[in-house]
């Protein structure tokens, strides 16, 4: 049974997908689960649950630092999959790359989760409110808090009920450079010494493994100079994601991981990112 549930507000979708994962000599491979999009919550099961109460195999959250990702047709061991990769899903970030044996049924997937971004009261899986006027309310969504050498800054309204919470707004920028889409991408996608020229933190990266052609880990140390005297400078460890939009948009997109070959340094605090994009 492929599709969506009779009862959006119980199943907003439901079917068989293959989970994409890569064993330990990289070589990737597929297993067949039964996905529930229910709510804000997507549970995987080894067959089709009689009931919504069932257990899953698993369960993660898609929360206001998620985003989905079209990867278009790729063939895995003889199979043929429409992939598309869930990322920052659950606190941790973690993403999750599906597929579907025909690219109708992974677009009506990705349709069902961002229709989930946009029901949600916090940020959207994408910047759509200040990106498009006319798809949302900027004023309920984003609050403009600067403007600095035609850069300008947005933090993520709070909602009432975490007036009284310590919780961390999403921030947002946005700036219009002169240049070809692609040539900015390139820039953005640099790890090299002409990266200072533009970003200030920056100080050295690395690329520590290349996962597939849209995704890759990097390691990246900061200047200590923008940090209060006395403080160990930072570093970051991400995953990094891109992909190209058949509007031409370039989307990049970071969170933080840990990997075996590149463990914490002593001379650094490992910073942690929760979910960043870059779109171009």
């Amino acid at each position: 049974m492929d599709g969506s549930s009779k009862d959006d507000e119980i199943r907003i979708m439901e079917g068989w997908l293959y989970r994409i994962r890569s064993n330990k000599f990289g070589f990737q491979y597929s297993r067949k689960r039964y996905y529930v999009l229910q709510n804000r919550l997507l549970k995987s099961f080894t067959s089709v649950p009689i009931s919504i109460h069932n257990d899953p195999v698993r369960t993660a959250f898609v929360n206001s630092c998620s985003c989905v990702m079209e990867s278009g047709k790729k063939s895995i061991r003889g199979k043929v999959f429409f992939i598309f990769t869930l990322c920052g899903i659950s606190s941790n970030g973690v993403s999750v790359k599906l597929g579907a044996r025909n690219a109708e049924e992974a677009a009506k997937w990705v349709e069902a989760f961002r229709k989930v971004s946009l029901k949600m009261t916090q940020n959207p899986l994408s910047l759509v409110s200040i990106k498009d006027h006319k798809a949302a309310d900027v004023s309920s969504y984003w609050t403009i808090f600067g403007c600095h050498n035609g850069l300008r800054l947005f933090k993520e309204t709070r909602n009432e009920d975490d007036q009284n919470k310590v919780v961390h707004p999403a921030i947002a920028a946005m700036s219009v450079i002169d240049g070809a889409p692609e040539v900015v991408f390139q820039i953005l996608m640099s790890l090299g010494s002409t990266r200072s020229e533009w970003d200030f933190c920056f100080k050295k990266g690395s690329v520590i493994e290349s996962i597939d052609g849209q995704t890759d880990i990097i390691h990246k140390h900061l200047n200590g100079d923008w940090l209060p005297w006395g403080m160990k400078p930072r570093d970051l460890l991400l995953q990094r994601y891109w992909s190209r939009e058949e509007d031409g948009t370039y989307v990049i997109l970071y969170h933080s991981v840990l990997h075996k070959k590149c463990p914490p340094q002593k001379s650094y605090v490992r910073a942690c990112l929760k979910s960043n994009v870059e779109d171009t």
